[in-house]
C-alpha cells in the first residue's frame, strides 16, 4: 500500500483537504462538509474552537475570534485571541491540525505528510510561515506548491500536446494570476502577478461600508463605532454577496442593529458590480503584466481557468471573456480545485496512480426568450440563465420586465442551445403566469432555473412586487431521445408503407412537461439543504408571513402562520436545519395560496 500524502488548500476564507486513496481522487469531508471555515476562536471557558464553531461566535465574541489569518502570514505580528496573543503561523497551525485530525477520522488512517498550497504571489517569508504552520500542526510538509499549479493539475490540462493557460485565482483574501504552460504532463509556471490583499473580503467590506452609510443616513447612527455590529454586518452581507452571483437582487433585514433600529436594505447585482469594478480592474492590470512577463499575447492562450470562490461573481467572468476572448472554465468547483490538485501532487510524490477528475457539467446553455432592442426594432432573443459548462447542480436567476401597462400575464419559455435566437435553439417547455399586478410597464419578474444532476430543469417565475410565483419542472434529458425516437418511427413507417410523408412535424412541441403545484421557492424539503440557503429562505418567508398578518387574513390562517414562524425560530435557535427546511416548505405553500 502506497504512503498517503494528502493535499491541503490553506485558504483565507475556507480550507480544504483532499487525498488519493486506492487510485481515487476525492475531497475528504471535514465536520461533514467539503471545506472548513478558516476561523479560530476560544469560547468563554478558554476551549479552542476551529471552523464553523469559531465562525458562529464571531458576532457574539469578536475579541475571541480570528479569521482571514492568511493575509498576515509572513508578518512579524502577534494577533490577540482572548486574553493572549499568537503568531499567524500558530493560528494557521490550529486550522491545519483540525484538518489533519478530522481527515484521519474520515479516512480511517493516520495522516503524517502533506502538500500545502500557497498563492503564486506569496514571497519566501510567507511560504516559510506556511511551512512552519504545517510543522506545528504535526505534519511533514513535503512540498509547498503554487495554487495555480495545483489548479492546472486538477483540470487535467496537458494530457495531450502543449497548452498555454491563464489561471485566474481570486479567493477570499488574495489574488494572483499565472501563465502556465503544460507540456506532456509537465506543468510550468511562466509568470505570476497578484495582490496578497485583494479578494472577497474586500468586496465584503465595500458592502459593509455601503450598508453603514445607508443606515447612518436613515437613523443617524455611525455603525463604524461598534466593531461587534460591523462583524455582524459582514456575515450578513457576505451571504448577500454570494446570493447576488445567482440572483439579480437580494433583500436584507437585520433586526436591532442599533437600539431599536433595524437595517433594511435591498441590493441589486448591478449596484454591487459597480462597487467592485475598480478592484476587478486591478486584477486585469495583473493579467496584462503576467502576459507581458511571459512574452505572450491574449491570443496565445488556449484556456482561462477560474480558481477561488470569488470567481463566481458574474462580472468576473464577463470581464475576462471580454478582455481575453476566451470563455473562462470552472468545471471543477473553484473552492475545491486547489486541494484536489495538491492531492494529485502528493500522490505523484508517493508514487501513486490517480484517476482523472470526473465532474458533471451541463454541456448546453439554458435560456428564456425575451424582447431586446435591435436596429430594425425589437426582436425576440434568448437570454442565457444557465451557461454551458456550468457545474451541476446549478441554480441561477435573472430579472426581466413586463412590456405593457397593467400586463396581467406572461409566457415563460425555456430553451436549450447556444443560439442567439429562439429558432436556433431547442424549446424545452413553456408555461403561463397569470394574475400579475395591474401596474405600469416595467413590472420586474425574476426567472429562476434549477438544473439538477439528473437533467431535471425547474423553472420558477416570481413577480417581485407581490411574490406571486409559478414553478414548472421539465425533463431536459428527453430532448434528444424523443427527437431520435420520432425519426425512428418515421423511418419505420416509411419502410412499412413506402410512404415518405412526415407524420411527426409537431414532435418538437410534445416533450413531456410535468407541472408541479405552484410554489414560490424551492420546495424539495431536502434534509441535507445548505444551512445558509435554508436560513436565508426562512428569513424571507418570515418577513412575508409577518407582512401578511398585517392584512385581512382569517383567524385560522393567521394562527397557522404564527405557529410556523414560531417553529421556524425554534429550529434556527437549535440549528436544526432538517426541521427548518420542513417548516420552510409548509410556510411557503401556505403563503402562496394566501398571497394569490
Amino acid at each position: 500500500m502506497s504512503e498517503l500524502i494528502v493535499g491541503i488548500d490553506l485558504g483565507t476564507t475556507n480550507s480544504a483537504l483532499a487525498a488519493v486513496v486506492d487510485g481515487k481522487l476525492d475531497m475528504v469531508p471535514i465536520h461533514g462538509q467539503p471545506t472548513l471555515p478558516s476561523c479560530v476562536g476560544v469560547d468563554g471557558s478558554g476551549r479552542l474552537l476551529v471552523g464553523a464553531a469559531a465562525r458562529n461566535q464571531l458576532v457574539a465574541a469578536p475579541e475571541s475570534t480570528l479569521l482571514s489569518v492568511k493575509r498576515r502570514m509572513g508578518e512579524s505580528v502577534r494577533l490577540p485571541l482572548g486574553d493572549r496573543e499568537y503568531s499567524p503561523e500558530e493560528i494557521s497551525a490550529c486550522i491545519l491540525r483540525e484538518l489533519k485530525q478530522e481527515g484521519e477520522k474520515a479516512l480511517g488512517q493516520p495522516i503524517h505528510r502533506a502538500v500545502i498550497t500557497v498563492p503564486a504571489f506569496f514571497n519566501e517569508h510567507q511560504r516559510k510561515a506556511t511551512h512552519n504552520a504545517g510543522t506545528l500542526a504535526g505534519l511533514e510538509v513535503v512540498r509547498i506548491i503554487n495554487e495555480p499549479t495545483a489548479a492546472a493539475l486538477a483540470y487535467g490540462a496537458g494530457h495531450t500536446g502543449t497548452e498555454k493557460l491563464l489561471v485566474y485565482d481570486l479567493g477570499g483574501g488574495t489574488f494572483d494570476v499565472s501563465v502556465v504552460v503544460v507540456d506532456r504532463g509537465v506543468v510550468e509556471v511562466k509568470s505570476s502577478h497578484g495582490d496578497t490583499h485583494l479578494g472577497g473580503d474586500d468586496f465584503d467590506q465595500l458592502l459593509v461600508n455601503y450598508a453603514a452609510l445607508e443606515f447612518q443616513k436613515r437613523h443617524g447612527a455611525d455603525l463604524h463605532q461598534d466593531p461587534r455590529v460591523l462583524r455582524r454586518l459582514k456575515l450578513v452581507l457576505e451571504q448577500a454577496k454570494c446570493r447576488l452571483s445567482d440572483e439579480p437582487f437580494v433583500r436584507i433585514r437585520e433586526e436591532y442593529v442599533s437600539g431599536q433600529h433595524h437595517l433594511e436594505l435591498e441590493l441589486e447585482r448591478d449596484q454591487y458590480e459597480t462597487m467592485i469594478t475598480p478592484l476587478l480592474e486591478k486584477t486585469l492590470t495583473c493579467i496584462h503584466q503576467s502576459l507581458t512577463d511571459a512574452g505572450l499575447a491574449p491570443g496565445d492562450l488556449q484556456k482561462v481557468m477560474l480558481v477561488g470562490g470569488a470567481t463566481r461573481t458574474p462580472l468576473v467572468q464577463r470581464l475576462l471573456q471580454e478582455r481575453l476572448r476566451l470563455e473562462p472554465r470552472w468545471e471543477i468547483n473553484p473552492d475545491l480545485i486547489v486541494a484536489l490538485g495538491a492531492a494529485l501532487q502528493g500522490a505523484a510524490i508517493a508514487g501513486q496512480q490517480a484517476s482523472a477528475v470526473l465532474v458533471d457539467i451541463t454541456p448546453h446553455t439554458f435560456s428564456t426568450a425575451t424582447l431586446a432592442d435591435h436596429e430594425d426594432g425589437e426582436r425576440l432573443i434568448c437570454a442565457p440563465i444557465i451557461h454551458r459548462n456550468t457545474p451541476l447542480p446549478a441554480r441561477k436567476a435573472e430579472r426581466f420586465f413586463t412590456l405593457f401597462d397593467h400586463q396581467r400575464s406572461i409566457e415563460v419559455t425555456a430553451y436549450q442551445g447556444e443560439g442567439r435566437l429562439p429558432q436556433e435553439n431547442t424549446l424545452i417547455g413553456k408555461f403561463m403566469v397569470d394574475g400579475l399586478s395591474a401596474v405600469p410597464a416595467g413590472n420586474p419578474v425574476v426567472i429562476q432555473f434549477d438544473l439538477d444532476l439528473n437533467g431535471m430543469l425547474e423553472v420558477t417565475a416570481t413577480e417581485k412586487v407581490s411574490g406571486l410565483a409559478r414553478t414548472v419542472t421539465m425533463d431536459t434529458r428527453s430532448v434528444g431521445r424523443l427527437a431520435d425516437l420520432d425519426q425512428a418511427r418515421r423511418n419505420l413507417a416509411a419502410l412499412a408503407t413506402g410512404d415518405s410523408t412526415d407524420t411527426a412535424e409537431t414532435a418538437a412541441d410534445e416533450f413531456p412537461v410535468l407541472e408541479t403545484s405552484a410554489v414560490d421557492q424551492d420546495d424539495d424539503g431536502d434534509a441535507e439543504a445548505d444551512p445558509d440557503t435554508t436560513l436565508a429562505e426562512a428569513k424571507d418567508l418570515r418577513k412575508r408571513g409577518e407582512l401578511l398578518l398585517t392584512r385581512a387574513v382569517n383567524p385560522e390562517d393567521a394562527d397557522e402562520i404564527r405557529a410556523l414562524i414560531h417553529e421556524s425560530a425554534s429550529a434556527i435557535g437549535a440549528r436544526d436545519w432538517t426541521t427548518l427546511a420542513s417548516c420552510n416548505s409548509r410556510l411557503s405553500d401556505l403563503l402562496f395560496y394566501l398571497e394569490d
